[in-house]
């Protein structure tokens, strides 16, 4: 179970009533969504000048956004293949500006390694994206893994908020998002293996 799918149930009353309000305001799901980007755009550049903090606080906001609008396009009627389409790749740009600007943050001390460690994490959430996606037009399901998006996030939120965390926290995040590729990899295999034998 994802922790999208664990988290969600908790908070689920609170997500309720704002989706509520966003609806008699009259926002759709892909303006939402679109909020969402702006504001992981905000958080790179705020994370690029050294504001840690306070980034950590923008991206939770923006992370909040992307747990909102799938909810927002069921409670309106306009959910739709494009609408899960457009939501995916808004995620992938998300996840560029977001650790980019951190990336930046390193490398404007001086700190190559952990520019590096930064691209790394940049790399394998793309790849673990990239995998599901490409797997699952061949087989039905492929979100196998630990470290899928918000996890990610929500790892990344705390370190930035709690910063003597963050270096730990990146390493975590490095080895996860590449260990959630190759599970994916390896379960296409075994599912390719299994369906051959069938």
């Amino acid at each position: 179970m994802s922790l999208r799918e664990t988290l969600y149930p908790k908070v689920e009353p609170i997500a309720n009533a704002i989706v509520s309000f966003l609806k008699k305001q009259g926002i759709s799901p892909n303006q939402l969504t679109l909020a969402g980007l702006a504001l992981s755009l905000l958080t790179g550049v705020i994370y690029a000048k050294g504001y840690l903090f306070l980034g950590g606080i923008v991206l939770f906001v923006a992370g909040a956004g992307d747990l909102l609008d799938g909810l927002l396009a069921r409670t309106t009627g306009k959910t739709s293949s494009f609408g899960a389409f457009f939501d995916s790749v808004v995620d992938r740009y998300s996840d560029f500006f977001v650790f980019a600007g951190l990336a930046t943050y390193f490398v404007r001390g001086g700190e190559i390694f952990w520019f590096f460690v930064s691209l790394g994490i940049l790399l394998g959430s793309f790849i673990v994206s990239y995998s599901k996606a490409r797997s699952e037009n061949f087989i039905k399901h492929c979100g196998v893994g630990t470290f899928g998006r918000a996890e990610r996030i929500l790892l990344l939120i705390a370190g930035t908020l709690v910063t003597p965390l963050l270096k730990l926290i990146l390493l975590v995040l490095l080895v996860g998002t590449h260990a959630t590729a190759l599970q994916r990899i390896l379960h296409t295999k075994k599912t390719f293996a299994q369906t051959s034998q069938d």
